[in-house]
């Protein structure tokens, strides 16, 4: 937040900050891994996305099904009426793959009954 805080001024921009992920590009997400960077060190995280066979510092940082699952934004016109903004689902930053089951390598090991395949 605090890099990247100024950029919001509504909460359209707001719920594109909680859901960014560029952590190809973004020298935040750099780590001492291979590959270099770390799909973890972003504000909406994605364990899915660093790869099964890289090497990371330490097993929590490796390809696990964890992450982040949703954004929840309000503001102080949203609040008088009790409402707020949500968006569902691990994001797509601007340009990751959606999570999709039938594809993921969770696919076998995790009971994902109910959830819809993308």
């Amino acid at each position: 937040f605090k890099r990247d805080h100024e950029k919001v001024i509504n909460v359209q921009t707001m719920i594109q900050l909680m859901r960014s992920n560029d952590f190809q590009h973004d020298p935040l997400s750099h780590c001492n891994c291979s590959p270099p960077y770390n799909a973890y060190f972003a504000l909406a995280s994605r364990g899915d996305l660093n790869l099964a066979n890289g090497t990371y510092p330490f097993d929590a940082l490796g390809h696990r099904s964890f992450g982040a699952t949703d954004a929840k934004v309000t503001n102080y016109r949203l609040s008088q009426n009790l409402s707020l903004w949500a968006v569902s689902g691990p994001t797509t930053g601007t340009q990751l793959p959606p999570f999709q089951w039938s594809t993921s390598d969770f696919n076998r090991s995790l009971s994902h009954r109910g959830h819809p395949d993308l």
